[in-house]
C-alpha cells in the first residue's frame, strides 16, 4: 500500500487516514473502457465540446459555459476537483488579490501560482489546455500522473500547498478560512457530569462522515459525527473532580462554521482481513442544509456567534464510479449565476437536472463522494434576537430621520407662514431662534455685495430692517438740514436786494 507521499502539515488537518493511492488500469484516453468511463451525461445524452448542441457554437460562446478538461493520464480526480474550484468564485477572488509575480524562485513547482493560472485561463478559448501546467506541477510535488488518487486527499494537499507556498501568509490564511470548520474537543465525566474542554481550537478543512451499511441521510451522518461518544474500560480518562480514572463522553463542539463546507462521505473502509472495499449504500442529501435543524444547541460552543448563519446550499458534488481498487471521478457543479446544474466528465460537459444529481445517492457503483456547500448570507428575518433588535433600532432611526427631514422641508416651503385655517401657536424658544437664523441667512443672501451686519456686544446681530431704517432717517435728516440752509440763504439774498 502506498503511504505518506503528500506533504501534510499536521497543524492543518485532524483525524486523517492512510493515503489511498493505487495504480489503476483506467485507460489514459477518454475512451469507453467500461461503465465508469462512459463519456455521456448521466441520462445518456450526448454532450461536451463535440456534442450536437455545441457543434455550431463559436469558441467564445462555448467556453462561456462550463468547460471540459482533458484527461492526461488518470487525472480524472484532479479534473473533478478543478471543476469544484471553478464553481467557487470566492477562491478565485482571493487568488487574484495575490501578486504572484513576486514568486521568482522555483515558480514551476508553486501550486498556488498554477492554480491561479487555471482559474484565470479556463474561460479563454485560445488556451487549449489551461490545466496542463497545473498537472505537471502536482506531478513534481509527488501527486503523480498515471496514478489513481483519492479526491479528498488531493483536495487537502492543494490547500496545504497554498498554506506553505504563498508568500502572502495573511492571504493564504484567508483562503484556508473559506473551508475551515473550527471546533473544540469536549469531554464530560459520566460519574460527576463535569465538563472539560481542551485548550485551543482545532479545525477541519473537510468533514469526514462515517456511513452505515444501510440507507443513510446526510443529516443523520452529521448528527452522528457531533454526538458524544463514550470512552470506557482501558479508555477511561482522569477526572479532576473524582480524582480517579472514570468513563468519559467526548465529542466536538462547533466554534465557527466555514464559508465553504466540504463534506467527505467515507465510503472506503477495510475488512477484518485487511482488504479495502467500497460502501455503495445510499446517502440521501438535499440542496439546502441547516445546522440548527440537524444539531442540538449543546453542539454549539458558548463562543459560537449567535448571529452567524447556519444555512448552506449545495453547489458541487464529486462522484466516484467503480470500486475501491479501480474507479473514475466526475463532478456535478451548479451554475454560479443560477440554479442550473452541469455534469463534467473530463473534457465532456453538459447540462443536467437535479434528478440526475440525486441518482448519485448510492445503490450502485456510481456514488457521491464529496459534497460542497456554500453558506447563505445572514438575513434579519431569520436571525437571532440580537439581529431583530438591531433591525428594529435601525428602522426607528430611519423613520425618525425621515420625519425630521419632512418637518424641515415643510418649514422651508411655508417660510414660517401660518397655514390657512390653522390657529397660530406659540413656537418654542428654540424654534424661534431657528426661524430668526433662517430669516437672517435669507436676507444675507439677498443683500448687495459688501453690505454686512454689525455684531452687538451681547453676541447677537442687528436686524437688517433696523439698520436700513436708521440709514433712511439719517438721510432724511441730512436732506432737511440742506433744505433749511438753502431757505436761510434765499431769505438773506432777498433782504439784501430789498434794502
Amino acid at each position: 500500500m502506498y503511504r505518506g507521499s503528500y506533504p501534510w502539515d499536521g497543524s492543518l488537518t485532524m483525524g486523517r487516514y492512510i493515503s489511498r493511492v493505487i495504480v489503476s488500469t483506467e485507460p489514459r484516453s477518454s475512451g469507453r473502457g467500461g461503465p465508469e468511463n462512459y463519456r455521456g451525461t448521466p441520462d445518456r445524452r450526448s454532450s461536451g465540446s463535440r456534442g450536437p448542441e455545441n457543434y455550431l457554437m463559436s469558441p467564445e460562446r462555448r467556453f462561456s459555459r462550463w468547460r471540459g478538461l482533458e484527461n492526461y493520464g488518470l487525472t480524472c480526480c484532479v479534473n473533478a476537483l478543478l471543476q469544484s474550484f471553478i464553481a467557487t468564485p470566492e477562491l478565485k477572488f482571493l487568488l487574484n488579490r495575490w501578486d504572484s509575480s513576486s514568486v521568482r524562485e522555483d515558480a514551476l513547482n508553486n501550486v498556488p501560482v498554477h492554480l491561479k493560472g487555471v482559474l484565470g485561463a479556463i474561460r479563454d478559448p485560445s488556451c487549449r489546455a489551461p490545466h496542463k501546467d497545473f498537472l505537471r506541477c502536482l506531478d513534481r510535488q509527488h501527486i503523480q500522473l498515471n496514478v489513481q488518487h483519492d479526491a479528498d486527499e488531493v483536495f487537502l494537499a492543494v490547500l496545504n500547498f497554498i498554506h506553505q507556498q504563498m508568500d502572502d501568509k495573511a492571504l493564504a490564511l484567508e483562503i484556508q478560512s473559506l473551508y475551515r470548520l473550527s471546533v473544540e474537543l469536549h469531554h464530560q465525566c459520566v460519574e460527576c457530569s463535569s465538563n472539560q474542554s481542551l485548550p485551543g481550537p482545532s479545525y477541519l478543512l473537510s468533514l469526514p462522515l462515517h456511513i452505515r451499511h444501510q440507507n443513510n441521510t446526510l443529516k443523520d451522518c452529521l448528527a452522528s459525527f457531533f454526538e458524544l461518544q463514550e470512552l470506557s474500560g482501558i479508555d477511561n480518562c482522569f477526572c479532576d473532580q473524582c480524582k480517579t480514572r472514570t468513563p468519559f463522553k467526548h465529542g466536538h463542539r462547533i466554534l465557527s462554521l466555514p464559508t465553504i463546507l466540504c463534506v467527505q462521505l467515507q465510503r472506503f473502509c477495510y475488512s477484518d482481513s485487511g482488504w479495502m472495499y467500497k460502501l455503495n449504500c445510499s446517502v440521501e442529501f438535499q440542496e439546502s442544509l441547516d445546522f440548527q435543524d440537524i444539531c442540538s444547541q449543546d453542539v454549539f460552543s458558548k463562543d459560537f456567534q449567535k448571529n452567524e448563519s447556519t444555512k448552506y446550499s449545495l453547489f458541487a458534488v464529486i462522484v466516484h464510479s467503480g470500486f475501491a481498487m479501480f474507479g473514475h471521478y466526475t463532478a456535478f457543479v451548479r451554475s454560479t449565476t443560477g440554479s442550473s446544474w452541469f455534469y463534467a466528465d473530463d473534457n465532456h460537459v453538459g447540462p443536467v437536472s437535479w434528478e440526475a444529481v440525486r441518482d448519485t445517492y448510492g445503490g450502485d457503483s456510481r456514488t457521491a463522494y464529496m459534497l460542497l456547500y456554500r453558506r447563505e448570507p445572514t438575513q434579519t428575518q431569520g436571525g437571532g434576537e440580537g439581529e431583530e433588535q438591531e433591525g428594529e433600532r435601525q428602522e426607528g432611526e430611519r423613520q425618525e430621520g425621515e420625519k425630521l427631514d419632512g418637518e424641515k422641508q415643510g418649514g422651508e416651503e411655508r417660510g414660517g407662514e401660518k397655514q390657512e385655517g390653522e390657529p397660530e401657536r406659540e413656537k418654542p424658544e428654540v424654534e424661534k431662534l431657528e426661524g430668526e437664523r433662517r430669516e437672517w441667512e435669507k436676507q444675507e443672501r439677498e443683500k448687495p455685495e459688501g453690505e454686512k451686519l454689525e455684531r452687538e456686544n451681547q453676541g447677537g446681530y442687528k436686524q437688517v430692517g433696523e439698520k436700513q431704517e436708521g440709514e433712511i432717517l439719517e438721510g432724511e435728516k441730512q436732506a432737511g438740514e440742506i433744505l433749511e440752509g438753502e431757505k436761510l440763504e434765499s431769505e438773506k439774498l432777498r433782504e439784501k436786494q430789498g434794502g
